[in-house]
């Protein structure tokens, strides 16, 4: 089963406490480039300026966003702006968010090393397949700092919450850090020093499996360059490179939020709706949601209403197409009729699932876009508000609206060594960048 370690964290000083709203960002994969703009004028320790720092048009291989990131780190540390834990211990994560749909909700686990091993089954499972192009920028930024910023968030089975149990009381005293994201969700961390505890949770763990909710590319980046120090003859048997940052967090954690990650299509050469519909009536029956104005977003609510509705059946899809003034509701007739039109290797498991048949029937059947390498062409957005309007302001050509997938369908396709297509969750919140990192 996989192996996890305590680590003596890296974290902010405590004097940064005051700014640490303006210091920790989201994930790099969800950050847009208005978005890294914004971070850099926030505060002058941003930890944009590691996670995802600015391209220069002078760039070299001798100073570039890497260089740069590995040499700011650097100084961080040796002004004190970044300190080192004294002891190895667990990190308690907590965050407290604003759920969709009003309500207030809150999840918590534990960050530590988790030993990095190939993909199989009793050790760490994936259930999303990953883009070269995240890993190819990851790698260089590991080379570069040799440290993890933020940690992968993964799952592991805990009916009776003994995990939980164990650190819960730590959680009743006041936090070592504080901060709110840009999204009002609230982050704090405790520190499990307590060697009786530790080891009581590294013998639970143990026995366990960890699924990766997020953080994917991280973690096959880690995979590659633990492969590439092994293969130097520098690095140790045990060194860091044979470790991972992890937030491991209780699977039936009533805290635990999948959202929707809906698709927003661009680069179509040829976008014919009426062709595109002609393909698509054979498998669908098309009903158009028509607005004004004055009653968009009536209608909208209207066409997110209905498709949630479908939530546990499948095979229901908004389509909102550049230009037109009319919502169409996608409604799969038969499940078995198009399973002709899928690749035959897609496993039985995956073939009724949203995202399998938006990717291949939908996107791949009717729009002809390339179901692997359509890197570029695809944005994700777990927000109906903004899947819509890029397409009204004509940012986007065509947005697809989509039921999440849930955890037990992601649970199902990891077991079977199945992965599903790109971004086919939305785990939120986003653990931050910035309150725990890992500096080899």
């Amino acid at each position: 089963m996989a192996e996890i370690q305590p680590f003596r964290a890296v974290h902010y000083s405590p004097s940064c406490a005051k700014d640490l709203d303006r210091i920790i960002t989201p994930p790099y994969d969800v950050i847009s480039q208005e978005e890294q703009e914004a971070f850099y004028s926030a505060h002058p320790l941003n930890i944009i300026r590691l996670v995802l720092g600015k391209q220069n048009p002078d760039d070299s291989p001798s100073d570039n966003r890497y260089t740069r990131a590995a040499g700011t780190l650097k100084q961080w540390l040796q002004e004190g702006v970044l300190v080192r834990g004294d002891q190895p211990a667990f990190t308690i994560y907590q965050m407290e968010f604003t759920e969709p749909d009003g309500g207030r909700g809150s999840i918590d686990g534990i960050v530590a090393l988790v030993k990095v091993d190939d993909y199989g089954k009793g050790k760490v499972l994936p259930h999303e397949k990953t883009y070269k192009g995240p890993k190819q920028d990851q790698l260089s930024l590991l080379r570069s700092c040799r440290a993890s910023f933020t940690p992968i968030h993964a799952l592991f089975s805990d009916d009776h919450n003994v995990v939980g149990r164990e650190y819960g009381g730590l959680m009743e005293g006041p936090p070592e850090q504080e901060a709110r994201d840009a999204n009002g969700s609230v982050h704090r961390t405790w520190s499990i020093r307590d060697e009786e505890s530790i080891a009581k949770i590294m013998g639970v763990l143990a026995e366990k499996s960890f699924f990766i909710a997020d953080g994917h590319h991280r973690y096959e980046t880690a995979l590659a360059f633990r492969n590439e120090e092994r293969e130097s003859g520098r690095a140790q048997a045990e060194g860091p490179h044979e470790y991972v940052m992890m937030y491991l967090t209780s699977m039936t954690h009533p805290g635990l939020m999948i959202l929707p990650a809906h698709r927003l299509v661009k680069g179509l050469a040829d976008l014919d709706l009426g062709q595109i519909e002609t393909i698509l009536e054979p498998y669908f029956s098309i009903e158009e949601l028509c607005y004004t104005t004055a009653n968009r977003d009536e209608v909208s609510n209207t066409l997110v209403q209905r498709i949630r509705s479908y939530s546990n059946v499948g095979g229901k899809f908004g389509m909102v197409v550049q230009g037109e003034n009319c919502f169409r509701l996608l409604r799969l007739k038969d499940y078995h009729a198009v399973d002709s039109l899928m690749d035959v290797d897609i496993p039985s498991s995956l073939r009724g699932l949203d995202v399998t048949i938006l990717r291949e029937i939908i996107l791949g059947h009717a729009l002809g876009l390339d179901k692997e390498n359509a890197e570029g062409q695809i944005e994700y957005t777990p927000l109906v508000s903004e899947a819509l309007n890029r397409v009204l302001k004509g940012e986007i050509q065509v947005s697809f609206i989509l039921n999440p997938t849930r955890v037990d369908q992601m649970r199902t396709a990891a077991e079977l060594g199945h992965k599903l297509p790109h971004k086919s969750t939305y785990f939120y919140p986003k653990i931050s960048s910035g309150l725990v990192l890992n500096v080899f």
